[in-house]
């Protein structure tokens, strides 16, 4: 998983949570607060693999004259 994969997927699953937190907020209902777990740990998942992932850099590369 690369860094723009996981911050895409984090953006994902902090949507899903959002949703999730507000449908729970409107009606008592147990499942949104599961989701709302599930996502808010997800997102947290995703977001460790955003920090520890490396930028890509490019690698320099040596070019030799043509004769």
């Amino acid at each position: 998983m690369n860094r723009s994969v996981a911050l895409r997927a984090l953006f994902i699953f902090a949507v899903v949570t959002a949703f999730a937190a507000i449908t729970g907020m409107a009606s008592q209902v147990e499942i949104a607060e599961v989701l709302f777990l599930i996502g808010g740990s997800l997102s947290a998942v995703m977001l460790l693999f955003v920090l520890m992932t490396p930028a890509q850099s490019p690698v320099p590369v040596r070019v030799r004259p043509r004769r």
